[in-house]
């Protein structure tokens, strides 16, 4: 593992790293993009500059004026001061420790001199490298470098000790298992099971954009069985049901996070019942509805499989923006096998199925001599019946059949 590829940053950081030695501080790089040189990533031209110094917040904005084009200090009480210079975000912070107090939701946070202590509360090892800028080596006290080549997760300390710091690091624990192809070491998973009720300390926001991060990488199947394994699966998602059954729907449904969320929730309630539980999990109202929106189609389509061609029809236009989801967690759920094939042949058929009607709403009022209300409703619900009983309407067909609707 080498740290070439960071020979552009550290150039492209050689002003700012030599204003604060003038200073007497040093300054570092951190956080994902150390890990993701080490791994032989490639570099993107769009990544934010996370570094830590030991020179206090006053210090930094002192030695960022006149260097950075626009500064704000907004995370100053936690030790960070952001800065843009050109294009590039950068964020700069004292070294620190922090904690959660047993029933707080925010951080108590402590300035520290050395690196090593900074170090020491981030999350986990792959994460608790830096390197000196510009041209300093890799600080790696607690064999993050190892760990990546050896494909293990660990903490820094005692994982009981870090995830009380911050218990939203038991959901990092499954996003990088994931995302890296890790394996969790013993301590680190019986801590997760532990002290999965400290979960409850922190903001519902915060937990749902974690799990939205874990449902959007290539395969996170690894990350939810730790989720189910410690507990945390039904405090992040609501009602699951049956684990294995769960994780074998996720395999099955491919990549897309809606689809994934509601795969995982098929069996944990009615989709009233998700819709709840995602909406006091905060998830935005978008996601509780398409996702309440694909169970409600994938569950009525289960339970009674359409035996006619009219029943399908009805099935479809039902479904409509939710379709593609809907017979994708259906077959997931084992009893349509031949679902996605049938509707694609009948798509292929009658593309203008769930297309707008042949006869819009002033069309049937003109034919019919109707004012707006609830008759050209109707109007329009009979010719939506004949539609799907019958099959592709020309325009004189429905025509003809209102009119003779209309006088019966």
């Amino acid at each position: 593992m080498s740290l070439e590829r960071l020979a552009p940053v550290r150039e492209e950081a050689r002003e700012l790293a030599g204003r604060f030695a003038a200073g007497g501080y040093r300054i570092y790089l951190v956080g994902g993009i150390v890990r993701d040189a080490m791994l032989g990533l490639p570099l993107e031209t769009a990544f934010d500059l996370d570094l830590t110094t030991d020179a206090q917040p006053t210090a930094v904005k002192s030695i960022l004026e006149g260097w950075a084009d626009t500064l704000w200090t907004q995370g100053e009480r936690f030790g960070t001061i952001g800065a843009r210079k050109g294009d590039r975000r950068v964020e700069i912070t004292t070294h620190r420790t922090e904690r959660y107090l047993p029933d707080s939701r925010k951080p108590e946070v402590v300035f520290a001199d050395a690196i090593e202590a900074d170090l020491s509360r981030r999350d986990f090892t792959i994460n608790a490298m830096a390197v000196e800028l510009p041209d300093g080596e890799l600080v790696d006290p607690f064999g993050g470098a190892d760990d990546l080549r050896v494909g293990r997760l660990r903490t820094p300390l005692d994982p009981e000790e870090t995830f009380s710091d911050d218990p939203l690091r038991m959901l990092r624990a499954a996003r990088f298992l994931a995302q890296f192809e890790l394996s969790a070491e013993p301590p680190l998973v019986a801590a997760t099971v532990a002290m999965a009720d400290r979960l409850s300390i922190v903001a519902a926001e915060r937990i749902r954009d974690e799990l939205d991060r874990l449902l959007a990488l290539p395969d996170p199947g690894t990350g939810f069985k730790l989720l189910f394994k410690s507990g945390l699966a039904e405090r992040v998602l609501g009602p699951v049901g049956d684990s294995t059954a769960a994780l074998d729907r996720l395999r099955r449904v491919g990549d897309d996070p809606i689809t994934r969320l509601a795969a995982l929730l098929a069996g944990g309630g009615t989709p009233d019942d998700v819709r709840v539980a995602l909406s006091k999990r905060r998830a935005t109202t978008a996601v509780s509805r398409a996702v309440s929106a694909v169970l409600a189609a994938a569950h009525r389509i289960v339970d009674q499989p359409p035996q006619t061609l009219p029943e399908l029809r009805r099935w479809v236009v039902d479904a409509n923006l939710h379709l593609d989801k809907a017979v994708i967690v259906a077959t997931a759920l084992g009893a349509v096998k031949a679902l996605a094939t049938d509707v694609a042949a009948l798509l292929e058929a009658e593309p203008d199925l769930c297309g707008p009607p042949v006869l819009g709403g002033q069309e049937i009022m003109d034919l019919l001599g109707l004012d707006p209300g609830p008759d050209v409703g109707a109007a329009v619900e009979e010719l939506r019946r004949l539609r799907l009983d019958s099959g592709p309407l020309s325009a004189e067909e429905a025509r003809n059949h209102l009119l003779r609707w209309r006088s019966s």
